[in-house]
């Protein structure tokens, strides 16, 4: 009987998760060759025993060679199951450390933003308390105009009471004094709390705000009021630069769908899956420049090719038209909407590749959803993204913030056609790309999750598949257009 697996907890070292994986893959290749030789000799054994065996003695043996066979096989498979098992824990482990990196990152970040401006609010504070003691030491030597300027004069021997700087330049100065010391304490305590979070690597969603409470005195020793100095916001980071968008006209003077235009490029197309799945191998793809749809096709627009080509209006399932994502729609029905679009406008329009779905997805970014590593509530529209249509409807298309490229709607509220025939993984796959073709392909791909679906399905890398007929309430498509 072959011994349990043993590995090694990747949380204990992150240095061993590369030589991990690695052994990890090995090992599966060498058990699937070994289940593979011992499916063969097993055949072999079985056809032997089926043509001549001279004695019952030898059919005996034969018979206990067949069943250790069996018996090694099984075990093949179990430990080939148990390797399959922990390499997609070690995938899901992998993301999770990503996730939480992200998190301290954005939260040293907040952090980093804070401590600047606490920084620059303590300097711009004893400038202030320079200036006041400035003006004090010359009020103080206007009343020996005999003195120089900058020298305090010795108190008057007629009088007992001894020159005092005016009682509104000592009431600023001590509250200069106290707020400055106050913003010390918050940067220390701040600064404090992020080494702390660091040593025990437990990142948080949201700094805590720190709450300064009033100091109680005595009446008779409360200074006049002075004006509390103004907090700088940290720098907002810089917009990222997005491409324009356009839109062409349509023979009746209308206009079709808002289209955004990309350069292309090479980027990495899938991910390394070892556990296995469909969106693997990672590959590197070349694209060309071209155009896709900054929105899913509204109903609006849809309903716009129906009525003038006599086509059915699909369904809107009582949510409402108008802005909303058309839904309900098949594969064919998408690609007739295109040709209407290429007819119309005198451009090539189509259903983008999954490559550049993919690339305009992804955005050059390097999270597994638009916006980075972790579900974040209220980014989109799914069964448990925290938004009001959260598995009940379709959102308006524009409802949610863009990615980086000013493309709305790529993770959630419906399901978009592409271009491609289904394949499990990318085994093949052009490399220029352009769509996966094949006679007879009977499913077509979809991408980026839906409002009734769960949040991981709304990664950039997910894929999903259906019959290029079907129609279903989560299920629209967005268009592409060549230069």
């Amino acid at each position: 009987m072959a011994a349990p697996l043993i590995l090694k907890d990747p949380r204990n070292s992150a240095e061993n998760a590369d030589e991990l994986r690695a052994t990890l893959e090995q090992m599966r290749l060498q058990a699937e060759r070994e289940i593979a030789r011992l499916s063969r000799k097993l055949a072999e054994r079985e056809l032997a025993a089926v043509r001549d065996v001279p004695s019952a003695t030898e059919r005996q043996a034969l018979q206990q060679d067949l069943a250790i066979l069996r018996h090694s096989l099984g075990a093949k498979e179990k430990t080939l199951d148990q390797i399959t098992q922990e390499c997609r824990r070690l995938e899901d482990d992998l993301e999770d450390r990503h996730q939480e990196v992200d998190n301290l990152k954005q939260e040293a970040q907040r952090r980093d933003n804070a401590l600047t401006a606490a920084r620059n609010e303590i300097n711009r504070l004893k400038g202030q308390l320079a200036e006041i003691q400035e003006q004090s030491m010359d009020a103080a030597a206007l009343h020996d105009p005999r003195e120089p300027r900058k020298e305090r004069p010795p108190p008057p021997v007629q009088s007992s009471t001894p020159a005092r700087p005016p009682p509104k330049a000592i009431a600023v100065s001590a509250g200069l004094i106290a707020g400055l010391g106050l913003i010390v304490l918050v940067v220390v305590v701040s600064w404090g709390r992020i080494t702390q979070k660091q040593d025990r690597w437990e990142p948080s969603l949201t700094p805590p705000t720190a709450q300064i409470a009033p100091t109680k005195q005595p009446l008779s020793e409360v200074p006049p009021p002075a004006q509390a100095p103004v907090m700088p916001l940290p720098p907002a980071p810089a917009p990222t630069e997005q491409p324009a968008n356009l839109n062409d006209r349509l023979r009746d003077g209308s206009f079709g769908p808002t289209i955004v235009e990309l350069n292309g490029g090479s980027f990495q197309m899938g991910r390394n899956n070892l556990g296995g799945g469909d969106n693997g191998p990672e590959h590197e793809v070349q694209l060309p420049p071209f155009l896709i749809g900054a929105y899913e096709v509204t109903f609006q627009e849809y309903d716009h090719f129906a009525r003038a080509t006599g086509q059915r209006l699909p369904d809107d399932f009582g949510w409402g038209r108008g802005e909303r994502p058309v839904v309900g729609v098949s594969w064919i029905d998408a690609q007739a909407y295109t040709d209407w679009l290429t007819r119309q406008t005198g451009k090539r329009y189509r259903l983008p590749s999954e490559a550049e779905w993919e690339y305009a997805a992804q955005a050059n970014t390097p999270g597994i959803y638009p916006w980075g590593f972790v579900i974040e509530r209220g980014r989109a529209n799914c069964f448990d993204c925290g938004s009001r249509w959260d598995n009940r409807s379709t959102a308006p298309v524009g409802s949610f913030a863009p990615n980086a490229f000013g493309l709305y709607d790529t993770a959630g509220n419906a399901l978009e056609w592409v271009a491609d025939c289904y394949a499990p993984g990318y085994d093949g796959a052009p490399s220029d790309g352009s769509a996966r073709t094949a006679q007879n392909c009977t499913e077509r791909v979809a991408r980026g999750g839906a409002f009734n679906k769960p949040a991981p399905s709304l990664k950039n890398k997910t894929r999903a598949r259906f019959v290029p007929y079907t129609r279903l309430n989560n299920l629209g498509f967005r268009v592409a257009r060549e230069p």
